[in-house]
């Protein structure tokens, strides 16, 4: 792993000989405040690390120095890391890999600094692997008790079943089609999976009524939302994803619920999951109508495109011309 071919038991006579002996010293014992650090020149090579950083990556020293710095980075980040500016002082999340190839989710704080004529960098690594488990447990545990109380709102409605679960696949495939990142598909699953959570204050004879609402009935339709958002003020879901249950129905000329937003006032999670929420609901079984195929569907929300971020509209359409969406989104029906 020595890039810079120079032998492992050399590499401290090494370091005294290019940065001076006070200096390649002075570097590692300064370094030892930090919970994990170390130091890379201008070159990407590695020649200090305090020992919280050693026994992070599990690298003795002598194998750690002379080190190029990608070759500590999953190789699926790799490219990510190359295309960062040297001088980048913002706080990043990054994954590196230990000598044994374990992975490690850490939080990187950068600096720049100079000794002599020479520009070196500064990075603090602060592990968030345990954290971040502990996070998605907690998210898995939440979702867990979320589905209970969306299991029982389908046992009140059989005509929604299915429809929540349904509705996070299709936003789910729009979301990636869109080539959103990461964080916002995790939040458009989790969001969309519990929009219509609110429904569990409906009434069940307004619910499953096989005829048009009244007003005062369809007054406790629109209430869903915000019902759902308190239920979930609670937890500790992200802001995003209590957004979107409380937003799914704003629409893009600001006709919708609860607020009459408009446009990009919008969140894109919640002009997602009003997409895929609309797309499913008119495909599906009603007490009142037949349940429409895919295609008759994006037909009939075109014809109202207004009230749709028309991105989102755009890749909805495409997923159905790909049939995309058939096998997995209806496999319950």
């Amino acid at each position: 792993m020595n890039n810079m071919n120079v032998p492992s038991d050399g590499m401290a006579q090494f370091l005294s000989d290019v940065y001076g002996e006070e200096g390649a010293q002075g570097i590692v014992n300064n370094l030892s405040f930090l919970f994990g650090g170390f130091v890379v020149t201008l070159e990407g090579v590695v020649i200090a690390a305090n020992e919280a950083f050693l026994k992070l990556v599990e690298y003795p020293k002598e194998e750690l120095y002379g080190m190029k710095v990608l070759d500590l980075v999953a190789p699926a980040e790799r490219a990510d890391l190359e295309r960062l500016s040297f001088d980048l002082v913002d706080h990043y999340e990054l994954q590196l890999m230990t000598k044994s190839s374990n992975l490690k989710n850490v939080l990187v704080a950068p600096r720049i600094f100079y000794f002599g004529n020479r520009k070196y960098r500064l990075a603090e690594f602060i592990d968030n692997t345990e954290l971040l488990k502990l996070q998605g447990a907690m998210i898995e545990n939440y979702k867990s008790t979320s589905m209970a109380l969306i299991h029982a709102l389908e046992y009140r409605d059989p005509y929604t079943k299915g429809h929540m679960s349904r509705t996070e696949n299709i936003a789910v495939k729009i979301a990636e089609l869109m080539g959103l990142d990461n964080k916002t598909i995790g939040s458009v699953s989790l969001g969309a999976s519990l929009h219509d959570i609110g429904k569990i204050s409906v009434p069940i004879e307004i619910l499953t009524k096989p005829c048009k609402l009244e007003s005062h009935e369809w007054a406790f339709i629109k209430k869903h939302s915000e019902v759902g958002c308190q239920i979930l003020q609670e937890t500790n879901f992200d802001e995003s994803v209590k957004n979107i249950v409380l937003l799914h129905h704003e629409h893009d000329d600001g006709s919708g619920y609860p607020f009459g937003l408009k446009g990009r006032d919008i969140p894109i999670e919640a002009a997602i999951v009003s997409v895929a929420d609309s797309l499913d609901a008119i495909a599906g079984i009603r007490p009142y109508r037949r349940a429409y195929s895919f295609s008759e569907a994006i037909e009939k929300m075109e014809k109202v495109a207004h009230e749709y971020q028309c991105e989102v509209l755009r890749a909805a359409r495409h997923l159905v011309e790909t049939d995309r969406l058939a096998a997995q989104a209806f496999g319950d029906r």
